[in-house]
């Protein structure tokens, strides 16, 4: 049996690393619902993320990194394993020009996985660095939109990534991009690593017409996507050759409540916590939303946000999707 004191004390002797119990996940999520991690292990650099994956796996604890938060649902029950964190040292930008260059050769920036995508997105159009503009209203890290393959707007991060650092209990390697199994919101990264750095090839460009791109794109996503409010994203993703948030408003799912959870009036592929959601309630609204669209429409929506802890109600049926409970309950 697993003695969790005595792999955190382990953990705690390593440097670069900080390691706190029983560790509550809801504050540290975007939609903020959740239970906690068994260990919540944060980590300085690469060789410390080498050095505590050894450790968990060398004692047989399941484990999983955590970014900023977004895209993901922590089970209610939380996660008994350790959840990998990167502090703030591995938020770093390196290889920016100090100015804007009139040269059009391609520029590789090395990023660490900690940076969040929207500020180095803006740091790179401040410098004359364009190709980031889909990312500057995304709100996840550099090594979480690697790992989920982040994008809006018909790009994503495997457009513009170079090679990304991966880190294992093995060592560290970097890895090229396509040498990387991608897919639509997803990059399928070997088993057992962590994204800690990546390095990114932008295109210079004319400082103010990236700045007017991105006011562009800022000003479309505030006019359909709901502001201000704890949500996680997207909560499906889109199917082949359609927009899973059409298929949900033409189901009625907007403004469809369970618990504290509810579907947004502004958007219809998104979640929020109005305050006192549990991860249960945004399970059973998700349920009913899925249900709504594949009565409607014939397509069964997958999920975009990633549930750590437990599984999706509609996994456990063999039978395809279950009628989920009503409103009323």
């Amino acid at each position: 049996m697993v003695s969790f004191p005595s792999v955190s004390r382990e953990l705690r002797a390593l440097d670069g690393v900080r390691v706190a119990a029983d560790a509550p996940l809801a504050p540290l999520t975007t939609i903020g619902t959740g239970g906690k991690a068994k260990l919540l292990v944060t980590v300085a650099d690469a060789p410390a993320v080498v050095a505590a994956l050894k450790i968990l796996e060398t004692c047989g604890i399941p484990w999983s990194c955590l970014g900023a938060g977004s895209d993901l649902l922590v089970a209610d029950a939380g996660y008994a394993g350790a959840v990998i964190r990167l502090d703030e040292r591995l938020q770093y930008i390196e290889g920016l020009p100090a100015a804007p260059s009139g040269n059009a050769q391609p520029i590789i920036v090395t990023v660490g996985a900690a940076t969040l995508l929207a500020h180095f997105a803006a740091a790179a159009a401040e410098a004359g660095l364009a190709g980031l503009e889909f990312a500057c209203a995304i709100p996840g890290s550099v090594g979480g939109g690697v790992a989920m393959n982040a994008g809006a707007y018909g790009r994503s991060l495997a457009d513009v990534l170079e090679e990304a650092e991966l880190a294992s209990a093995l060592g560290t390697r970097w890895s090229a991009a396509g040498r990387l199994k991608w897919e639509y919101r997803r990059c399928r990264l070997p088993e057992g690593v962590v994204v800690t750095a990546a390095r990114f090839r932008l295109a210079p460009d004319e400082t103010a017409a990236i700045l007017a791109r991105h006011c562009s794109i800022l000003d479309k996503r505030c006019a359909v996507q709901p502001q201000g409010v704890r949500t996680f994203g997207s909560t499906f993703k889109n199917p082949s050759g359609g927009a899973a948030g059409r298929l949900l408003e033409a189901a009625g799912v907007k403004g469809e409540r369970r618990g504290g959870a509810e579907v947004s009036s502004v958007h219809a592929n998104f979640v929020v916590n109005r305050g006192d959601a549990s991860t249960a309630d945004v399970l059973a609204l998700m349920s009913y939303m899925r249900h709504r669209v594949h009565e409607t429409s014939g397509v069964l929506l997958e999920p975009e946000v990633r549930l750590l802890g437990g599984s999706f109600p509609w996994e456990s049926s063999a039978d395809g999707p279950r009628r989920p409970p009503s409103a009323d309950g």
